[in-house]
């Protein structure tokens, strides 16, 4: 039977993976050097979820200027035994 290790990580945490791979930071293309660099270690993509919204108003008024999701990535790999 298999067995397997998971891991969670958002997506500012998939984006500090790709930004090492890339070497530059605040790019979008970081999130997709992030999954391809976890891919290659052999974590499988299983599930993206959002876990919550943040919501960012002006500081005058109750304009709402913009709104924050918390995107999260669950991977899986099997254990090396």
């Amino acid at each position: 039977m298999t067995k397997w290790q998971y891991r969670t990580l958002d997506w500012g945490e998939v984006r500090k993976v790709g930004s090492i791979v890339t070497g530059k930071d605040f790019i979008d293309e970081n999130v997709d050097a992030g999954l391809n660099q976890l891919g290659s270690e052999g974590w499988e993509l299983i599930n993206v979820y959002v876990d919550g919204f943040v919501v960012h108003r002006s500081e005058k008024s109750i304009d709402i200027v913009s709104l924050s999701r918390y995107v999260k990535f669950t991977f899986k790999r099997p254990i090396q035994e």
